[in-house]
């Protein structure tokens, strides 16, 4: 099992597996955040513990579904702009884009699943799961199937830190990684079950994509709301309602806590010469003494001292 504990969010952001995204922080942290990962040879469990209360929008690495599942705060968890509850997953495709708020700090766990092993599972129970549900994102209520998921997960766990040299066998792996796959669709994503499911919107997923497409592309640039809609092709009114829906907040919040980040990220890596005020003059930033509360508020540190830490490092 690997263990990583890391004071600041980067590092945890980088780590995350079968996924690639960003982390936006809603508030200052207020712990470590915390990162296991079980590699299962094609199924990996991955538990996480934020540090903050955050907004999260990624994309599924091409070869692999995620299953999400919250640990605490579950009555403050959105997926894709549907709120969870102590029964409710998320199910992400390969190559889709989602977006988990978490309002408070959380915990939560992840089953990354290899296409191949689900491709696999799918064609020898092509009678009993409706194939199609594979391609988009979902959110489903998986009734007593989460309770079920977590138990194995717990006693994969329990094994792995008592004796880890049971994982370790390839016919304990195999037999681990097939009980664990069985969960995931008998219990979670099985439609005969019961389930409901909500598909995330083909026009919310586009707007969503174009935005945050343009505000990656943009780099160092100062980006107002207008240029969202532009790039989206919608009104403000729309860019709105998704975001607060699918982000948790509107878009010039989002704006500016991810201007805050993208500053973070030019401080951490300035070149000899550069000065705070003139990397934030590259980003907009006019009310410097306000914006320094604010990022002090959220990162513990102030700006001029993220970049003495960069220049002694």
């Amino acid at each position: 099992m690997t263990k990583l504990v890391c004071p600041e969010f980067d590092e945890f952001e980088a780590a995350l597996y079968g996924v690639q995204g960003r982390y936006v922080l809603r508030s200052r942290p207020q712990r470590d955040w915390q990162l296991k990962v079980i590699d299962l040879n094609g199924v990996a469990i991955m538990m996480g513990r934020e540090g903050a209360s955050t907004a999260y929008s990624g994309i599924g690495m091409p070869d692999y579904f995620n299953v999400f599942v919250p640990l605490s705060a579950q009555q403050c968890t959105i997926v894709d702009g549907r709120a969870f509850d102590e029964r409710t997953v998320g199910w992400m495709a390969p190559d889709q884009m989602f977006h988990i708020v978490a309002e408070r700090a959380a915990s939560w766990l992840t089953v990354a699943i290899s296409a191949p092993l689900v491709l696999h599972w799918v064609h020898t129970h092509v009678d009993e799961f409706d194939a199609t549900l594979l391609a988009n994102n979902l959110v489903c209520t998986g009734r007593n199937g989460v309770p079920q998921l977590l138990a194995t997960i717990r006693r994969i766990l329990r094994v792995e830190r008592d004796d880890p040299d049971q994982l370790r066998h390839p016919a304990a792996t195999l037999t681990a990684r097939a009980e664990l796959i069985n969960l995931v669709f008998r219990a979670v994503l099985t439609v005969g079950d019961g389930a409901t499911h909500l598909r995330l919107n083909p026009r919310h997923r586009q707007i969503l994509s174009r935005a945050l497409g343009y505000l990656n592309r943009v780099g160092e640039t100062t980006v107002l709301v207008d240029d969202l809609c532009a790039a989206a092709d919608a009104s403000e009114r729309t860019v709105r309602n998704v975001f607060h829906r699918y982000l948790g907040m509107g878009p010039h919040r989002y704006l500016a806590l991810y201007r805050m980040h993208a500053i973070r990220a030019a401080l951490c890596n300035a070149m000899p010469g550069d000065t705070v005020s003139a990397i934030c003059g590259r980003f907009g930033v006019w009310d410097f003494g306000r914006f320094a509360a604010l990022y002090r508020a959220y990162f513990g540190v102030l700006p001029s001292q993220t970049l003495r830490r960069r220049r002694r490092g």
